[in-house]
């Protein structure tokens, strides 16, 4: 009877489990992205550490893993003052939505097949830092926002991208839940 009690509902103590470890994953990569990046300035430039917990959480849990926590990253990011726009919250959600979408399809949670994604996502997120920067500033030189911030955004998050790869496929095995794609 007790065992039927812990599985029944959708608040099980696995879905318990990944919901606080999926939520401190979010919340770390936030505070890391935002305070020890920026003082590090590699590059002069943040890697999104947000998309790639996103990202990692849709391609090892879900398509709907994937948007809640991207959902939840895009608050994050606006709420720690890592991003200048309110569509984050909208971007994040389809990229997570969509490749644990497209993961589910391709049934591939290898570490080149997370590349693929992620440098997928990276370029989409590039391209709206980059979209963003020129309807934000509008007195700023397309070319200067491309090489100094575009660039190397892109290269800083696919390369800190692995991390989140791993930390990901952990916070999905350790509740005892197996991946949808698995």
């Amino acid at each position: 009877m007790e065992i039927q009690s812990q599985q029944s509902g959708p608040f099980s103590k696995r879905t318990v489990g990944m919901i606080i470890l999926d939520t401190l994953l979010i919340f770390t990569c936030g505070v890391i992205q935002t305070s020890f990046f920026p003082a590090l300035s590699i590059f002069r430039a943040s890697p999104d550490l947000l998309l790639s917990a996103v990202i990692g959480l849709a391609v090892w849990q879900g398509e709907k893993s994937g948007a809640v926590s991207g959902i939840g990253a895009g608050i994050m990011a606006m709420s720690l003052g890592g991003a200048g726009t309110a569509l984050l919250p909208v971007f994040y959600m389809l990229s997570g939505y969509l490749t644990g979408i497209i993961a589910k399809i391709n049934f591939k949670n290898n570490l080149l097949s997370w590349f693929i994604y992620m440098t997928a996502a990276a370029f989409s997120r590039s391209l709206f830092s980059f979209l963003y920067s020129l309807f934000a500033l509008r007195d700023s030189n397309m070319l200067v926002t491309f090489a100094y911030i575009v660039i190397p955004e892109f290269f800083m998050t696919v390369a800190f991208s692995v991390i989140n790869y791993y930390l990901a496929k952990l916070c999905s095995v350790i509740p005892g839940k197996k991946s949808e794609h698995e």
